[in-house]
């Protein structure tokens, strides 16, 4: 018998490489990731042999929904894609493994079984995923129970029910509502497994700062549901987390996503509304690109080729390329929909989509896409064209150009 396998419908595929795909088809992307999560899962459990796969079990028969919603998070896959690597190179330690008893204990608990585990201290914290997290010292482990749907902790010092107690702390939230379009993302400073994205993750993150991050989302939210609603739902279909990264740099902001977690990416927090809409939009087109490549090969692996990519300095890879052209077209219509509002919208809508229109031809003339490689490249050729077709004043157009030779100029004193 030949195992199912997910794949994308050809609309749907056509539908995301224009860079708006639509909530179903954010939503396939999503159902396909819960699928990996669980082949990786089954995979780990091979070597944990401890009591997490039996609670899991018992949670997925007692409430299916409930159990796919944990299993499905995005920091999920990033625990299980970090262990799985580390299982295969040997190095796989006692609380990677050990963390499926959190997610487990979780997942029961929002399933209404009862049962009880050792959940991995990492760096002084018990966390439960998409929880919080309980302070816990120098322990190597805090037992959790879950009974009736409630969590627990256990100790000698006797039982405390979960989230509360003294040394919780409890996983933010970044909520909005505007024009009818409403969003609610985990603000998540307590993951062990939120690292990956080239800045540390920053560290419990005070009262202040989150309120600063809350009042700055509520506005980009704003921009978006207001002039960029089919993006505001696609995001409200796919993105759930948000993860804080250490501001190194004062000067700059910083942002990237992890390749294997659809939905979470780590950024600093942005200046302002606009930029945080930017980023928002910027981020989830790699999030879904990397998801579509979960089930599609769009270019050859073979090609060892190097591109000027016209949005850095240094040589990239194919698949880099193309990942950057993708984000950038949702950059650039993003900035276009924010012209008449951003003062600043009509000169980076200028210098972007000319980004993208340099960066895709060099994609189209490789030479090493595949046939669904061209399909897609054509649909996003479709949208940069749309995006070139829009007028804009003159000493915009002919700044942008002039920023782009510069940054070709740069590249070839860099790489030769």
């Amino acid at each position: 018998m030949t195992a199912a396998v997910h794949r994308l419908a050809p609309d749907a595929l056509a539908a995301l490489a224009g860079g708006l795909g639509g909530t179903e088809a954010i939503r396939e992307l999503r159902r396909t990731q819960l699928s990996k999560h669980l082949l990786l899962i089954r995979f780990l459990l091979e070597s944990a042999h401890d009591s997490a796969g039996e609670l899991l079990e018992r949670a997925r028969q007692a409430d299916p929904a409930a159990f796919h919603r944990v299993i499905g998070e995005p920091l999920t896959g990033g625990w299980a894609a970090i262990t799985g690597r580390a299982v295969l190179q040997g190095e796989a330690s006692a609380g990677d493994l050990g963390y499926l008893s959190a997610i487990a204990v979780v997942a029961a608990a929002r399933a209404g079984v009862d049962g009880s585990v050792a959940v991995p201290v990492h760096h002084g914290l018990a966390v439960l995923p998409g929880v919080g997290a309980i302070e816990a010292g120098d322990a190597a482990t805090v037992e959790v129970s879950t009974t009736g749907g409630r969590l627990f902790r256990l100790s000698a010092d006797g039982v405390v029910e979960l989230p509360g107690g003294d040394g919780w702390l409890p996983v933010r939230r970044l909520t909005a509502d505007a024009r009818g379009q409403s969003i609610d993302l985990a603000l998540d400073d307590v993951h062990p497994y939120r690292h990956g994205h080239h800045v540390p993750p920053a560290n419990r993150l005070p009262g202040d700062e989150v309120r600063r991050w809350q009042e700055t989302f509520t506005g980009a939210w704003t921009l978006l549901a207001t002039r960029l609603p089919e993006r505001a739902a696609e995001l409200a279909a796919g993105l759930e987390t948000l993860v804080p990264l250490l501001q190194t740099d004062p000067r700059s902001a910083r942002s990237a996503t992890i390749r294997h977690a659809f939905g979470v990416f780590g950024l600093t927090r942005p200046g302002t509304p606009a930029d945080f809409a930017v980023t928002l939009v910027h981020e989830f087109q790699h999030s879904k690109l990397s998801a579509i490549l979960d089930l599609v090969q769009l270019t050859d692996p073979d090609d060892e080729g190097r591109y000027f990519a016209p949005w850095r300095t240094d040589p990239r890879p194919l698949p880099g390329l193309l990942q950057g052209v993708y984000a950038f077209a949702g950059v650039a219509d993003t900035w276009r929909a924010l012209r008449g509002v951003i003062p600043v919208a009509e000169a980076r809508f200028a210098e972007t989509r000319l980004q993208v229109d340099r960066g895709l031809t060099a994609v189209e003339e490789s030479g090493s896409l595949t046939a669904d490689g061209l399909r897609f490249t054509a649909e996003l050729r479709r949208t940069a064209d749309r995006l070139l077709a829009e007028p804009v004043p003159d000493a915009v157009a002919r700044e942008a150009r002039d920023t782009l030779a510069r940054i070709h100029g740069a590249w070839q004193d860099r790489n030769g």
